[in-house]
């Protein structure tokens, strides 16, 4: 049995992974809320809980775990600080942690970046299964970025470290922005781009809210598609549900660009973090 895990800031989910065919098992999808500012012991037992559920009571198995950052992957340790989540758990082994919880080999856990496994799990089992080159972009409350060469992924950390106009490129790709961007229009608070997109027709000011989102990413993905010359990008996370309003613009941009590059939307959704969290074991099988 393979059970892919997503950390969420605030959930945990969890579900089996047939890994030969490709395939959520999704009976057994557990999905948990949690307190992420609760005690080691508060977290570290809804984890576990989660994945005991998941498990069905089976008393062997492997598990993935897709981790946000920061996070010494490798070794299985928690460095969640000052990022307002998770910090009762700084300096502490996740990985033997959760072998005793779940009475499991510490050999049968791995950790990933969640955004490595997102673009992970595209590229084994979803959009991406016939690219060898590809980007990847989680588009909601953070901006995930990641690329995949020679069968393996790896988180960029482009949204917090790449200069876009005068910040950074999560300032202007993230569901704050639009909060905020649509804030200073009109005076008006949204939670986010959903609203926005339910009142698209008939707001002149949500439309140009996505006018100038898709200018941000253009920008952003003009510069990405520079530093690492991909075949295809794959965007994912809440936003990416707005595509039809942001899409036609990147990808007339990309059209001008003389390597062709495909863009296309997640087709896991939020499935493929989980997909991806078991990938190590998909290719030991290949």
């Amino acid at each position: 049995m393979y059970i892919g895990v997503d950390i969420g800031g605030s959930h945990i989910t969890a579900a089996q992974v047939n890994i030969e065919d490709g395939k959520i098992i999704t009976s057994s999808i557990v999905r948990s809320k949690l307190n992420p500012h609760g005690s080691s012991e508060e977290i570290l037992t809804a984890w576990a809980n989660a994945i005991v559920q998941t498990s069905n009571q089976v008393k062997s198995y492997y598990l993935g775990i897709a981790m946000p950052g920061p996070f010494d992957y490798e070794n299985g340790i928690c460095l969640m600080k000052n990022v307002n989540k998770y910090e009762s758990l700084y300096g502490l082994n996740i990985r033997n942690e959760l072998s005793e919880r779940l009475s499991i080999p510490i050999e049968n856990i791995s950790f990933r970046n969640d955004s490595e496994a997102f673009l992970e799990g595209e590229m084994l089992f979803g959009a991406g299964q016939h690219y060898e080159k590809a980007i990847g972009i989680t588009m909601g409350t953070g901006l995930g970025t990641s690329i995949y060469n020679n069968g393996d992924a790896k988180d960029m950390a482009m949204g917090i470290n790449h200069r876009l106009l005068e910040g950074v490129a999560e300032d202007y790709i993230s569901t704050r922005w639009f909060v905020k961007r649509y804030h200073e229009l009109t005076g008006k608070t949204v939670d986010g781009a959903k609203q926005l997109v339910e009142s698209f027709e008939s707001d002149k000011a949500s439309q140009e809210v996505f006018t100038e989102f898709a200018k941000n990413v253009c920008l952003f993905i003009n510069d990405f598609t520079k530093i690492f010359n991909p075949e295809l990008i794959i965007v994912g996370g809440n936003i990416a549900g707005a595509s039809p309003l942001f899409f036609p613009a990147v990808e007339k941009m990309l059209s001008e660009n003389t390597h062709k590059i495909q863009l296309i939307k997640s087709s896991l959704n939020e499935q493929a973090a989980l997909m991806g969290a078991v990938g190590l074991w998909k290719k030991q099988l290949k």
